[in-house]
């Protein structure tokens, strides 16, 4: 089972893309909002792993305009984050990929790779554009808006049944994003977002991610499985479907390079063959 929203959010959120433990989540109905901020942002920096995923692009929403399969590589620690997003279906896009690299507070960086030689660099002015044109921008990905200066509790709200504090994430001087602000919907019980809102500029929200499944794992952990990406100002949703994950990977820096994207290396499953 992936363990992620991706984000993904990272995310996500991803991309994505965000890890929980359950260990981290003792008595965060408590915290502050530095806190649970600081929580979630920690339990991001995971180290390395490896995410497959399917991405469905609805345009209008019910309406398929883009199916498509893809693996993600990354190695996320509290001083950097490195990505690559890679195409493995369909057979015409396949090989299709986004490297994306962030250090500190500056600004995300990456190249654009479309086989069997076409690459093209991205900088900050490109971390608005779209992800293989689904409602994800590249900054969806790359970001850890819990590591934000500005962290504020602005109030409750009832997300389904569940009441959820919700967290105000803005950017302080020096850090770099597309975005003026984030809204967080927080299981504090579970430590999940169950929603996420991303701010342009004050005012209406230009996406939502929308929280579809939650799981259990064995061990405690409670699992964001299947999330919604809405961008606000097309009406259109991306959906997002996890269906593997493995931390037992090791990436070096020549892993998270422009040689590397031309080249799909798939993660080796816990009994060492090849991922499916």
């Amino acid at each position: 089972m992936i363990k992620s929203v991706t984000t993904c959010i990272s995310a996500i959120f991803l991309v994505s893309t965000l890890w929980f433990n359950p260990a981290a989540a003792a008595e965060s109905g408590s915290l502050s909002a530095k806190a649970l901020a600081s929580q979630l942002s920690t339990l991001q920096q995971n180290g390395s792993s490896y995410i497959r995923l399917r991405l469905n692009v609805n345009e209008p929403p019910g309406t398929k305009k883009i199916a498509l399969q893809l693996q993600i590589q990354q190695r996320r620690t509290p001083s950097s984050t490195d990505v690559i997003y890679q195409i493995l279906w369909p057979k015409e896009r396949q090989g299709e990929s986004v490297l994306l690299k962030k250090s500190g507070n500056q600004a995300a960086t990456g190249t654009h790779f479309v086989p069997p030689e076409t690459s093209t660099s991205l900088g900050a002015q490109n971390m608005k554009d779209s992800l293989f044109g689904s409602d994800l921008a590249y900054a969806d990905v790359i970001e850890n808006f819990y590591a934000w200066d500005s962290q504020t509790l602005v109030g409750e709200e009832m997300i389904g049944k569940v009441n959820c504090q919700v967290l105000e994430s803005k950017p302080g001087n020096g850090q770099s994003s597309i975005y003026t602000s984030v809204r967080s919907w927080v299981d504090t019980d579970r430590l999940v977002p169950l929603r996420v809102e991303k701010f342009l500029s004050p005012g209406k929200p230009v996406r939502r991610i929308e929280t579809r499944l939650v799981t259990k794992e064995d061990n405690g952990q409670h699992i964001p499985v299947n999330l919604d990406v809405q961008d606000l100002r097309k009406n259109s949703i991306t959906e997002i479907e996890g269906s593997r994950f493995n931390t037992r990977v090791s990436y070096q820096d020549k892993d998270f390079t422009l040689e590397a994207l031309k080249e799909i290396k798939k993660s080796k499953s816990p009994d060492g063959e090849p991922a499916q």
